[in-house]
C-alpha cells in the first residue's frame, strides 16, 4: 500500500519521533510511505532528530524561516497562515499522488487543517487521522479567539470526513465524543510508545553527568523541556524531601528552557546543588545511554489530554515510571505495575512514591521489568502502526455513513 503521511509541524522534538516511528513501523509492516512536510517529501528521518523539544535537526534557510514566522507572527497572521497553507498542502498531495499514487493518507491533525480531508475525499482513499489535541484544547500558544469559530467548525467538518480517528488519549476520546459528535466506533485510543530495539535495557548507561559519577547512585531522572507545564518546582520539592533520608540520591535532568535559571536557584536554596545534575539537551539517539542510568523516570505534572512520550521511553530502558493521577497517564500505567501514581501537582505525595522505590529495590526492579513488558507487547511504534492501520481498513470495508 502506498501511504502519504502528512504533517504540518517542524518536526523536531517529540512529534518528530511520533511521526517517523510511525511511518518506520509502517515500512517494517511491507507498505511505501512517503512523509510530507512543510519542508517537502521526505523519505527517511534526519539524522538530528532530537528527543527534546529544543534540540532540533540541521537548520535549513526553508527550516529556519518556518521556525520564525512560527515565533514572531502575530497570532492572527499564523493563523491566516495556516489556512493558506492548505493551498501548498494540497498541491503538494496532488503532485506526489502524480509520481508515485496514494492509496491512503495518514495525516497527524493540526488546526485549520483540511487539505488531507479534501484530498482523500476527491481521491476516494482512506483518511486515517492522528489527534493529539483538538482546537478545544489548552495549548501552549495561544490561539486568537477572533478565528476560534472557525477553527472548531474546521475540526467538525474534518472529523466528520476521516475514515477512521486514532486519539491520544482516552480523554480525547470522550471530548471528539461530546463536543464533536464523532461516532465512539469511529475511535481507537492509541497512546504513544517507544522503540523498544533503540531504548533497550541492555544498552550500556552513561557513567558519569556533569562530571558526576553514578555508579552505585538512587538516580531520579526527568527528560523534557523546563517548561512551567511539567512541574519542576513541584520535583525539585518532592526530590529535597527524599534526600533527606536517602543521601546518596541524585537528581538527573535532561533538556532546556525557559525555566532553567529558576530551576538553578531553586536548587541552590534548596542547599542542592551537587545532587541536582542538568544534562542539558542530548539528541534521540543517545538519549538512551543517558536514561539508562536513571533508577526511575518522573512526570512531575502534564496535561489531561496528551500522551507524554518520554514515560514510554522510561518504560522501554526498564525504568519505573512516576507520574501524576492524569487520564492519559492512567491508560497506560497502573499503580504498583508499571511504576506509581501520585495525586496531582502534590509533592509529598511524589516524594512518598520515590522513597517506597528506593526503601524496596526488588519492588523497583520488578515494576521496571512490568514497565518493559508493556512496550515490547503494547506500547511499541509497530503495534501502534499496526492497529492503527487496521482499524482504518475495517472500518473502510464497512458500509459508508452519510456524509
Amino acid at each position: 500500500m502506498r501511504i502519504t503521511l502528512l504533517h504540518r509541524t517542524q518536526g523536531h522534538g517529540v512529534e518528530g519521533v511520533h511521526i517517523w516511528g510511525i511511518a518506520n513501523g509502517l515500512r517494517r509492516l511491507g507498505h511505501e510511505v512517503a512523509v510530507l512536510s512543510p519542508h517537502g517529501v521526505e523519505t527517511e528521518a534526519p539524522s538530528a532528530r532530537a528527543a527534546t523539544p529544543q534540540a532540533k535537526p540541521r537548520a535549513t534557510t526553508g527550516r529556519r524561516l518556518i521556525a520564525w514566522l512560527s515565533e514572531r507572527m502575530p497570532e492572527f497572521a499564523f493563523e491566516l497562515a495556516e489556512i493558506a497553507y492548505n493551498l501548498l498542502a494540497w498541491r503538494a498531495l496532488v503532485r506526489l499522488a502524480a509520481q508515485r499514487g496514494t492509496d491512503l493518507v495518514y495525516e497527524r491533525y493540526a488546526i485549520f487543517a483540511v487539505a488531507g480531508a479534501l484530498f482523500a475525499r476527491r481521491r476516494g482513499v482512506p483518511l486515517l487521522l492522528e489527534v493529539n489535541y483538538t482546537s478545544r484544547s489548552p495549548l501552549v500558544r495561544q490561539r486568537s479567539r477572533l478565528l476560534l469559530p472557525l477553527a472548531r467548525r474546521f475540526d467538525a467538518w474534518v472529523f466528520r470526513q476521516a475514515t477512521a480517528l486514532v486519539a491520544v488519549s482516552s480523554r480525547l476520546r470522550d471530548e471528539l465524543i461530546a463536543d464533536f459528535g464523532v461516532p465512539a466506533e469511529k475511535i481507537l485510543v492509541m497512546p504513544n510508545a517507544a522503540d523498544p530495539e533503540a531504548f533497550n535495557p541492555g544498552i550500556a548507561p552513561v557513567a558519569e553527568i556533569a562530571g558526576v559519577p553514578l555508579a552505585g547512585r538512587k538516580v531520579i531522572g526527568f527528560v523534557g523541556s523546563f517548561a512551567p507545564w511539567h512541574g519542576l518546582p513541584l520535583l525539585l520539592e518532592a526530590v529535597r524531601q527524599v534526600m533527606e533520608v536517602h543521601r546518596d540520591a541524585l537528581l538527573v535532568l535532561v533538556g532546556d528552557g525557559p525555566e532553567r535559571p529558576q530551576i538553578e536557584r531553586l536548587a541552590a536554596d534548596h542547599g542542592m546543588t551537587d545532587r541536582v545534575l542538568f544534562a542539558g539537551l542530548i539528541g534521540h539517539d543517545r538519549l538512551m545511554h543517558c536514561v539508562a542510568a536513571f533508577s526511575l523516570g518522573v512526570m512531575p505534572d502534564s496535561n489531561d489530554y496528551g500522551s507524554p512520550m518520554k514515560i514510554f521511553e522510561y518504560m522501554a530502558l526498564g525504568k519505573p515510571v512516576i507520574a501524576p493521577d492524569y487520564a492519559p497517564l492512567l491508560d497506560v500505567i497502573t499503580d504498583g505495575r508499571q511504576g506509581r501514581v501520585f495525586r496531582r501537582r502534590d509533592a509529598g505525595a511524589l516524594a512518598a512514591c520515590i522513597s517506597g522505590y528506593f526503601d524496596d529495590p526488588q519492588l523497583m526492579a520488578a515494576a521496571g521489568r512490568q514497565a518493559r513488558a508493556s512496550v515490547e507487547q503494547h506500547h511499541n511504534w509497530l503495534n501502534n502502526a499496526r492497529r492503527s492501520l487496521e482499524f482504518a481498513l475495517q472500518l473502510r470495508s464497512e458500509p459508508a455513513a452519510p456524509r
